[in-house]
């Protein structure tokens, strides 16, 4: 796995500092920029592969909850702060981590861990996508990231996907709870096989085999509900011959 690549804002100097030294500390952290506004770091963001932002969420220059929603997929995130009341919005954005300051050198290593821990994953993830697409449309199952760890997903066992931004929620015919996964509804419906998935509507894919009910642009699978979207309608017709 190559070095991955961070960036700091603070606006604090002290902090900006401290945090700075915590990086270089780590050999497996390569420090390409520090930042005391949000402003300043957008042209890093915009032209260099950024793999980890440490952000101080209550003085990034903008409001830090907004600023950590407009981020690219491909850039995760430390927040570092004084306050631990943002903890919880935080975390369902899938922050990788959040250090209250002051950020004790063994502290900064615990989220170092598992930065290596997932950019290792990623890693493994990415070297499986450089398979041509008929890997993956011939394949019984595929992996997805999923809490820190490759998640192997069964696709006979798949009853519809629902996308949520830049997450997607993947849903089973005998397990209560989906599968969450950071990733776009483009990149998975390109892994699917094409003639067992169907996208029906901006936010959802369904498996045909599982439909059981088509009625008003609505389909039934078990107890859920999923909507087509006129836009997919008549292609969605023609696939299952109505």
């Amino acid at each position: 796995m190559r070095n991955i690549n961070c960036i700091v804002i603070d606006k604090n100097e002290h902090d900006l500092e401290i945090l700075s030294q915590h990086i270089n500390s780590i050999p497996f952290f390569n420090l390409i920029g520090t930042f005391r506004s949000s402003e300043n770091a957008d042209g890093i963001l915009k032209t260099q592969k950024v793999d980890l932002l440490f952000l101080d969420i209550e003085n990034c220059g903008m409001a830090g909850l907004h600023y950590l929603k407009s981020l690219s997929y491909s850039t995760r995130v430390v927040i570092t702060t004084n306050k631990d009341n943002f903890a919880l919005e935080a975390f369902n954005l899938d922050v990788l981590d959040y250090l209250l300051k002051p950020i004790s050198i063994e502290r900064f290593w615990k989220a170092a861990d598992k930065a290596h821990e997932l950019f290792s994953l990623l890693s493994f993830r990415d070297r499986r996508n450089n398979f041509s697409e008929a890997y993956f449309t011939n394949s019984e199952y595929l992996f997805v990231t999923s809490d820190y760890s490759l998640v192997k997903i069964k696709l006979s066992d798949v009853s519809y996907i629902e996308g949520l931004k830049d997450y997607l929620k993947i849903y089973f015919v005998n397990q209560p709870n989906p599968v969450i996964t950071r990733m776009t509804m483009k990149g998975l419906e390109e892994k699917l096989p094409k003639n067992l998935f169907f996208r029906v509507h901006k936010s959802y894919i369904v498996s045909i085999d599982k439909i059981d009910i088509i009625r008003s642009q609505r389909i039934k699978i078990g107890q859920n509900t999923v909507p087509i979207s006129d836009g997919y309608y008549e292609t969605f017709r023609q696939k299952v011959n109505i």
